[in-house]
């Protein structure tokens, strides 16, 4: 076998056995995942899944890797769309409801990571690798937020700051995320959809920055349809929705946004 038909041998068996701890985390929870379980379900020696990963930690964070590049591939094609600076925020919004609606499992596998602490116990490479996820995550919105001062369609007064634009946006939709997981009745308190509901917000939020056009001067909702629609005929890559998938229900995602 040649080197490069070793590696792609090697890069299956890696995909292989994330997929299977994907399954188990869904299935039992952070305890049922083991390199051991992985083994056995895999058929595969104990030893030759730690040749690719050192721990269950390791395993578990390059989960997490996945499902962080799939939130970034869908934002990075929200701030992609042709449009003023503030129509491809609004971009952006979408994205995270779609993401939240049709990539649930995704939110609670992160989760799950985060309340594990397990990026603590993985080398630091791979912990810099899953934060860098995160930052390039950030800098689209910085990106997005600075072509909106280049513009003049927004103007930062005081001490505001175009990172500090950025993180509010970002902070609260990332909040969002972790609500819906939570335990707190949000559908019994009438928001069934917290992303959506805080997309919403933020728009009072850039409304409140001056960045325009204004709710009141563009029609921000055509914005989300033309987004949904591009969502429901252009795949991402070699995403894939967990859901059903079904184009009339991605037109769905964020309505009354």
């Amino acid at each position: 076998m040649t080197v490069r038909g070793k590696q792609k041998e090697i890069q299956a068996r890696e995909a292989h056995f994330v997929e299977v701890a994907r399954d188990i985390l869904l299935k039992e929870g952070y305890q049922g995942v083991s390199i051991g379980r992985v083994a056995e379900e895999t058929r595969f020696s104990k030893g030759t899944v730690y040749q690719i990963f050192g721990s269950k930690e390791e395993l578990v964070t390059a989960l997490g890797m996945q499902c962080r590049a799939k939130l970034l591939e869908i934002t990075r094609k929200a701030a992609s769309l042709p449009g003023c600076p503030r129509e491809r925020m609004a971009a952006i919004g979408e994205a995270m409801v779609f993401y939240s609606k049709y990539y649930a499992d995704d939110q609670r596998i992160l989760k799950l990571i985060d309340a594990e602490t397990i990026l603590a116990k993985v080398p630091e490479s791979q912990r810099n690798a899953m934060k860098e996820y995160d930052v390039q995550l950030f800098f689209v919105l910085v990106g997005i937020v600075r072509d909106g001062v280049s513009a003049g369609d927004l103007v930062l007064r005081g001490d505001s700051t175009v990172q500090g634009l950025s993180f509010a946006l970002w902070a609260m939709i990332d909040g969002s995320f972790a609500a819906s997981m939570g335990s707190a009745p949000l559908e019994e308190a009438g928001i069934p959809d917290p992303t959506a509901e805080v997309v919403r917000i933020a728009h009072y939020l850039m409304d409140g920055y001056g960045w325009r056009p204004l709710q009141s001067e563009w029609d921000y909702e055509a914005c989300a349809r033309r987004f949904r629609s591009i969502l429901a005929n252009e795949p991402l890559g070699n995403l894939s929705v967990t859901a059903a998938g079904k184009k009339d229900r991605l037109l769905s995602v964020g309505a009354g946004t």
